[in-house]
Order: C-alpha cells, then sequence, then structure tokens
C-alpha cells in the first residue's frame, strides 16, 4: 500500500508548522500504536510531499509469533 498526497502554503500569511502522525488501528478501530515522525516549518510558497507506505514480509524461518 502507498499513499502519497501534498500540502502547499498559499503564501500571503505567516510560516505554518506542520507534523505527520501515523495512527494503526486493529480490527476493533482500536488505536494499537501512535507516532509522530516529524514537525517542520512551511515557509510562505513552499509545497511539502509525504508519501506513506506499507510493506508486508513473511517472517524469517525460525521465528515464531509473540502470543
Amino acid at each position: 500500500m502507498s499513499v502519497e498526497g501534498q500540502i502547499r502554503h498559499p503564501g500571503g500569511e505567516p510560516a505554518w508548522e506542520y507534523s505527520m502522525l501515523v495512527s494503526i488501528k486493529n480490527d476493533k478501530g482500536e488505536e494499537i500504536a501512535r507516532q509522530m515522525i516529524g514537525v517542520g516549518t512551511l515557509n510562505p510558497d513552499e509545497l511539502r510531499t509525504f508519501t506513506l507506505s506499507v510493506e508486508v514480509s513473511k517472517p524469517e524461518s525460525g521465528i515464531s509469533k509473540l502470543r
């Protein structure tokens, strides 16, 4: 899965602060993980592109799931 989006400061007003927050929920809708990844400043007429990707793989042999 991959999602990409952009935000652009329109100009004409002071700089904005931004943060990227990732939240993971289980099948019941309960949040099981939450992480702030980055905080920054977006000055007038600047653009930021954010990409979130999720990779899935099989565990290596010999590793068992925790219960």
